[in-house]
């Protein structure tokens, strides 16, 4: 059996791909969203009130109270382009009101009607995109009780963008939200990945009836079919079955792994398993070059590809990758946007913020961004920089416009530099003081002036 190595994807192309991408504004994504306030006493936009969080989260601030105080120290110039007043600035509890009274499916769906656009131009690109599902609790939000705190997300290897995402309430587990996670999705000719709790039959069925394919890892949840291939690969080979093989070697953070993959085609027809086509044996070593020391695991899957479309190569690049989801999404939502560090658990404002970094990570991704911290680093330095990131337009700044309730927009400031404490209307002559006079103070014992 013949060993090939895994090809890996060039990053010069796929930064060369993603800059012909034309990404929408974000704030297309925003106006469409219902806001529910009543028009008296509404000071905020709901589109800037969520322009300063999208905007404070990008300049690393990982919770509400940080952004409020962030937005009322930035300089006048920053604040309008915001588009909020520049005397005022809204509180971290009317940021808190905004997270907890937002809908989240709302907002979810804004987000995927944004990301289709995206969609449809890397598939006339050519990127093959495999899609891993996994879940992922918030558990800042979690310790003080918050409901729906746990998601099923659905998010791209190549790009590690979150495509879609759903919340699994806490009476049950992820298996009875796949299917409505599919249906978000356009998975016709995509491959979908996932690890052994989702390794059902009737999440087979639901991919193969959407013309997708599958990659599932096989434990003990499903005993007989772990025991058809284990089987399978502990005898050896039938006369007319082909086993092929790949491998890969990589040295880095002080380990050297290598993956092997076989697979088999043999028990096609045979397996009580909806769309199976192959079945895999995937060895992982592991040595760490310090002590050492060796480790093997070994785990066993199953998929709907056929030889022909799922070579060895593909099928231990497709399992690798859907470690993505893990390492670059949930790892970075957590040390790097503060998502389990956070308090806020009111109602649904956990899954609020979820998609709002979902939402950001994607930005960044689609930017060319390649380190997350690095980019937050710049962006705090440099908030005006953040805002052309996410493609932000101004309505408010298409010219002057005449003052109302003391508001003074982005177009005014074009003359002149105001100061924070002044409210921009025209101020009253001061009435002279009336003349200085000696004399006793009445009732008193001395001059006032002498």
């Amino acid at each position: 059996m013949a060993k090939r190595t895994v090809p890996r994807l060039c990053l010069s192309d796929k930064q060369q791909k993603l800059r012909e991408l034309q990404v929408p504004p974000l704030l297309s994504v925003f106006e469409h969203l219902c806001d529910w306030r009543k028009a008296r006493g509404k000071i905020y936009s709901l589109t800037a009130l969520l322009t300063v969080v999208l905007t404070g989260l990008l300049c690393g601030k990982k919770a509400v109270k940080p952004i409020a105080r962030w937005r009322r120290a930035l300089p006048l110039l920053t604040r309008a382009k915001m588009g909020l007043p520049l005397e005022r600035s809204p509180a971290a509890k009317t940021l808190d009101r905004l997270l907890a009274k937002l809908d989240p499916d709302a907002l979810e769906a804004a987000i995927r009607n944004w990301l289709a656009t995206v969609n449809e131009q890397l598939a006339q690109l050519g990127f093959a995109l495999r899609i891993a599902i996994d879940g992922k609790t918030v558990r800042g939000a979690a310790k003080r009780g918050a409901r729906c705190v746990h998601l099923l997300a659905a998010v791209c290897h190549e790009l590690q963008i979150v495509w879609a995402q759903v919340p699994v309430d806490s009476k049950t587990n992820e298996i009875t939200q796949v299917l409505p996670l599919l249906e978000l999705l356009c998975l016709e000719g995509r491959l979908l990945t996932m690890d052994a709790l989702l390794t059902q039959r009737e999440i087979a069925q639901a991919i193969i009836d959407r013309k997708a394919h599958y990659l599932m890892l096989v434990k003990e949840n499903q005993p007989q079919l772990l025991e058809d291939i284990r089987l399978c690969f502990a005898s050896e080979p039938l006369l007319d079955e082909v086993r092929e093989t790949a491998m890969t070697v990589n040295k880095g953070h002080g380990r050297l792994e290598v993956r092997e993959i076989v697979t088999s085609a043999a028990l096609q027809g045979y397996l009580d398993w909806p769309g199976a086509q192959q079945v895999m044996q995937i060895t992982r070593q592991v040595t760490r070059l310090k002590t050492n020391q060796e480790t093997i695991e070994q785990v066993y899957a199953i998929t709907s590809l056929t030889p022909k479309h799922g070579s060895p190569q593909l099928l231990l690049e497709a399992n690798r990758g859907h470690w993505t989801i893990e390492n670059s999404v949930h790892r970075t939502r957590d040390v790097q946007l503060g998502e389990d560090a956070c308090a806020v658990h009111k109602d649904r404002a956990p899954q609020v913020l979820a998609a709002l970094r979902n939402m950001l990570l994607a930005v960044l991704r689609l930017t060319g961004h390649q380190s997350i911290a690095a980019a937050i680093d710049l962006y705090s330095a440099q908030p005006e920089q953040a805002l052309v990131t996410i493609r932000l337009t101004n309505r408010t700044c298409r010219g002057p416009a005449p003052l109302s309730r003391g508001r003074v927009t982005f177009g005014q400031l074009e003359g002149k530099q105001p100061t924070p404490c002044s409210r921009y209307r025209p101020q009253r002559r001061p009435r002279p003081s009336p003349p200085a006079r000696s004399g006793r103070v009445p009732g008193g014992s001395g001059p006032l002036l002498r």
